[in-house]
């Protein structure tokens, strides 16, 4: 079976093929050309996306506004719209090497802040061998009163 010369060579030789990258073939000067796929009409003006999500409608850079100031923009209404809110006075800025620490308890005594248990307790009395818990008892009270002073 030979092939017929319709079939070998000219435009007929790719009709029905199934390359996708062409609608169809011409011969120009003895030279074989592909005509391509025409524009598709939704792709000559690209979509812009101008939708914003829930974050960004939030946390945009607005303008400072406040209820009184004049020519304020206009916006969509939200109760909580910060052209609706009364004027803030700004917050107070510190000296430049001004620190906010303290240092102080206020439940401590500075004076006596480093003092050991027995530098407080310690009087330089003889041992009681006094044995009667009562007498020792009596006494160590009347101490305790004497220093709480």
């Amino acid at each position: 079976m030979q092939k017929s010369h319709s079939q070998t060579g000219g435009p007929g030789f790719l009709k029905d093929s199934k390359v996708g990258s062409a609608t169809g073939f011409l011969t120009v000067a003895g030279t074989m050309l592909a005509l391509p796929h025409g524009k598709r009409n939704n792709m000559a003006a690209p979509r812009i996306f101008d939708g914003v999500s829930e974050y960004q409608k939030h946390f945009r850079e607005v303008p400072h506004c406040y209820a009184s100031m004049d020519r304020k923009p206009l916006t969509p209404y939200h109760p909580n719209a910060p052209r609706s809110r009364l004027a803030m006075e700004d917050a107070p800025v510190p000296l430049k090497n001004a620190s906010t620490i303290e240092f102080h308890d206020r439940f401590c005594v500075h004076k006596r802040r480093f003092v050991t248990t027995h530098k407080n307790h310690y009087t330089g009395e003889q041992q009681d061998l006094r044995s009667n818990p009562g007498m020792i008892a009596d006494s160590t009270k009347l101490k305790r009163f004497l220093s709480e002073k």
